[in-house]
């Protein structure tokens, strides 16, 4: 199994996914509840849902949200143990300044906390719900009072309130075909060129993985992380204009 991890993954997500079979084979093995560290890409946990999940053996996954991305990972947990992992929300106190995603995000990651120690990140109206792993939650509490020069209260929620929902921005783009570098080229409006230059370097992921075929064919429903301009998903074909290109929707995460 460990040589089908290794062709699986990238070197980004290799050493953690060796790192979670590991804790896999301890489970397994001692026939104990165990969990992963991390929160952990969809690329990862999912893999591990579909390769090693059996009637016998659960493998169960939460990230907070519904339809959360990044997710912690739990093996025969029979006792239906919580997950280690608190919720904290960061407001912004200020009337007069807005902080975006980026910031927080930034901000989090500024007092040296690693991006696998979070998971994902919901923005609404000022406000900042963050899934982190148990361990930093006081190093967190004790370190932020302020986003990108702005005051903010910082509070772990013991009572889960109504949280927000995702929200995407859409646009309808008109391509000749499926093709990743004419899909990005439209999306972040660069030549063609540009766009599979940033493919060849990496700057592409589809679903949490890293794309350097240029003439790889999209499905629909993907994930398209672009470094630098934000992610994405290619919603459902809706027809063709007049000149033959195809009306493609486009879910930009807001």
């Amino acid at each position: 199994m460990k040589e089908k991890i290794n062709r699986y993954f990238t070197d980004d997500d290799r050493n953690e996914a060796l790192n979670l079979y590991e804790r896999y084979l301890l489970s397994k093995d001692k026939d104990i509840p165990v969990f992963g560290k991390n929160f952990y890409t969809p690329n990862i946990w999912t893999w591990f849902e579909k390769n090693l999940c059996s009637k016998n053996f659960k493998i169960q996954t939460n990230g907070f949200f519904e339809d959360a991305e990044r997710r912690m990972i739990s093996f025969n947990n029979i006792y239906e143990s919580p997950f280690p992992m608190k919720l904290i929300k960061i407001e912004n106190t200020s009337k007069f300044s807005t902080i975006t995603h980026r910031d927080f995000l930034g901000g989090i990651l500024s007092i040296g906390i690693e991006r696998n120690k979070i998971g994902d990140l919901l923005v609404d109206k000022n406000i900042c719900y963050v899934s982190v792993c148990e361990e930093i939650e006081n190093f967190i509490i004790y370190n932020i009072d302020k986003i990108s020069k702005v005051v903010c209260n910082v509070e772990v929620l013991d009572k889960i309130e109504l949280l927000p929902t995702v929200a995407f921005k859409e646009e309808i783009v008109l391509v000749s075909s499926l093709r990743i570098d004419g899909i990005i080229s439209k999306i972040v409006n660069v030549s063609r060129s540009k766009a599979q230059s940033m493919i060849e370097q990496g700057q592409v992921l589809i679903n949490y993985v890293k794309v350097k075929d240029k003439s790889y064919e999209l499905k629909g429903e993907e994930k398209i992380t672009i470094r630098g301009f934000g992610k994405f998903i290619l919603g459902d074909c809706i027809g063709n204009s007049k000149s033959g290109k195809i009306k493609i929707i486009i879910k930009k995460y807001t």
